[in-house]
Formats: structure tokens, sequence, C-alpha cells
């Protein structure tokens, strides 16, 4: 059979004071008018023989003291203690000072002592129902602020590596302007994007981690770790992602977890080799034709499938031109008739506001995006415009 024990959380003190400062006071409230209006009970324990200003006084300094235990900063045992010790004095003053109050004997009769019985009983019953409910409401309070805190401290947290990990991208390198910014829909997306310089080129990326929150950020601090070691060794794109899906397939926690990559390798002189695993189209902006044009590659997305295979393909950019890598958090947006944005609207764009500065055309997708449907994905998209 199991007992019940009650668990006095630990440091729930500490807890209770990184709540906001109104909810901090409307609990301290509640436990003065919890604990306080009971012990008004006493005054039907005695037969209603005191003033009524006695009662509400002695009533408040146990309030008092219940609100103060709420808030202690000592540990667990002293709240006990010091609360208890404030109630021994208030009971002790209730045996004192009342011998020189004035008493009303007007339940005292003979005939009337079933009544005091019955108040007395009534007042024990409902000291011993608020003591238990007190009990319970500072155990659920504890619990409720233990998981505010660990709430809060996710949020920043995942606040934090988001911006370590999808940090907004703007650089000059190699004869390419670059610009790339991630938009996730909460506070730990699961949208890469990143830019490493190398000796005779410019490599970019944007992935997709499949999932959200802490884990999926740790998951997504392996995968940015991953590839840009793999980056710093020679060979095609073809055989960095086959390194990379190896590695993912084997730390992995769950069969469930898989990531989308599209990546560039943008040499001089407008030779760009590229790879993409599970992920949507590259448009390209063509600036001599003004046209758009999509580059795709029907490939399984990254560790899926450990023996998988993975091929590259190669375009050539003029000056002028435009690479747009996005995940699909943008096109796949939809409005109120389920309608999605769509490649075409973003190729209409880029074909409008070829001449804008990449960072402005950066603006006018997210913009129109925004306008067509509310965000439900992450959102990341970058933009490599080739140098005239």
């Amino acid at each position: 059979m199991t007992k019940f024990r009650f668990r006095w959380p630990e440091d729930y003190s500490k807890d209770l004071r990184t709540l906001p400062k109104p909810v901090l006071a409307r609990l301290t409230l509640a436990a003065f008018l919890m604990v306080g209006s009971v012990f008004m009970s006493t005054d039907l324990m005695n037969g209603i023989r005191f003033p009524l200003w006695w009662s509400v006084a002695q009533a408040s300094v146990i309030g008092l003291a219940a609100a103060a235990t709420l808030g202690t900063r000592r540990n667990r045992r002293w709240v006990v203690v010091l609360f208890l010790i404030v109630m021994a004095g208030t009971l002790i003053g209730i045996g004192a000072v009342p011998s020189k109050l004035p008493v009303n004997r007007a339940l005292f009769a003979p005939e009337l002592e079933p009544i005091r019985r019955r108040l007395a009983l009534d007042a024990a019953l409902m000291m011993g129902s608020a003591a238990m409910g007190y009990a319970i409401f500072l155990r659920t309070v504890g619990g409720e602020v233990a998981r505010h805190v660990r709430t809060r401290a996710e949020l920043v947290l995942a606040e934090m590596v988001q911006q370590s990990l999808a940090p907004p991208l703007a650089m000059r390198a190699a004869g390419y302007e670059v610009h790339g910014r991630s938009a996730p829909c909460s506070q730990m997306g699961g949208d890469l994007l990143d830019a490493v310089e190398e000796r005779d080129g410019l490599a970019l990326y944007v992935a997709d981690v499949a999932g959200h929150g802490i884990q999926a950020g740790v998951f997504m601090g392996m995968v940015k770790s991953s590839v840009r070691t793999a980056l710093m060794r020679p060979g095609s794109l073809a055989e960095l992602l086959g390194d990379l899906n190896q590695v993912i397939c084997q730390v992995k926690t769950s069969p469930a977890t898989y990531v989308t990559f599209a990546c560039l390798r943008c040499r001089e002189g407008g030779h760009v080799e590229y790879s993409l695993a599970g992920s949507g189209p590259i448009l390209h902006y063509r600036a001599r034709t003004k046209s758009c044009e999509q580059a795709a590659m029907e490939q399984f997305p990254l560790g899926l499938f450990a023996k998988a295979e993975f091929e590259s393909g190669g375009l050539q950019m003029e000056p002028g031109d435009i690479l747009a890598l996005m995940t699909d958090g943008i096109p796949e947006t939809v409005n109120a008739q389920d309608d999605q944005f769509g490649l075409d609207r973003i190729g209409g764009i880029l074909v409008r506001e070829a001449n804008a500065p990449t960072e402005k055309l950066a603006e006018s997708i997210f913009a129109a995006v925004r306008r067509h449907g509310a965000q439900t994905d992450d959102e990341t998209l970058v933009l490599i415009r080739a140098s005239a």
C-alpha cells in the first residue's frame, strides 16, 4: 500500500522569487487570507466570548506568519519552525491577554452547552481541513513554481542556442554577396544556416532538423559542428553528404530524426556545385534573361538510411545572378484558403526586385510570406548574388 508523504519542494522560496511580482503578491495574499480567516474559528471555539477586534487581530498575526513563510529565503525546516513559533506565541497570547478583556457570556448558559460543543466541533474541523488544505496548497504551488522555473530556463537556453546556431549572415567573399536570416516559429527552432570561407571560394548551407526544443537544439549543434568539420576536407559535396549521413545515423537518438540539407560550394568565376538532401529546389535568378529557374534534386534527407548514396550537380552564375536557398517553412506557408505561398511567388519577387540589396530583397520575401499567411514553421532564407 502506497503511503502519502508530504514533501516540501527543494528551494521553493528561490523559485517563488522568480515569479512575476503580481503573481507572487497574489500568492502571498492568498496565504494570508486562507490561514488568517481560518483562525477566526478560535472565536467559535471560545464561545464568541471575546471582542471581535481581538479575534481579527490574532487571525491577522497568524495570516501574516503564513504569508511570510511562503516567500522566506530560509530552508524548509526553518520555515516550519518559524511558522510554529509564531503560532505558539499567538496561542499563548490568546491565553494571557484575554484575561484583561471584557467577556461576552451570552452562550455560557447551561442550556446552550450543546450549541457551544457544536461550535467548537465545527471550528476544530475547519482548522484541521484548513491545515491540510494549506499543506496541499504549498505543495502544489511549489511544484508549479518549479515547472515555471524549468520552463523559463529552457526558453532562455533555447534562445541562446538559436542565436548561436542560426545567426544572421551578411558577408562578401570570393566575388559573392551573401545575406541570410532565420525566423524560428518558437524559441528553439530546428533550422540551421551557415557560411564558411574556403581557400578558393565559399560554402553555404541551410538545414532543417526534425523537431523543436532543447533536444533538437543539441542535435543542431552536433550537425553544425559535423558540417564545418566536413567542409575542411577536400572532396565533392556528394562525399560530404555521405559522411554527414553516416554521422547523423550514428548519433541520432530517435529513428524519426532526420535532416533536410541544401548546400552550395561557390568558386571564383561563378562555378557553383550544389547538392540537396530532402530539400526543395534552389531558385536561380538569371540577370541576363531576367528569369528565374529551379535547380532540383531528388535525394533522401540525411539520417534516414545509413547506406544512402548522394550526388551533386553544378551550375554557372553570371554577374548579377542570384541563388536562393530556403527551408520549406517559406514556400509552404498557407493562407486562409489553404493555398501555399509557393516557389513561383518567391521567383517573381526575385525577378521584380533583383537590383535591390540582398538584405532588402530578403525583407521583401519575408514580408510577402507574412502577408500571405501566419507562420507555422521555421523560416530560413539565404540569398547569394554574384558580384559584377
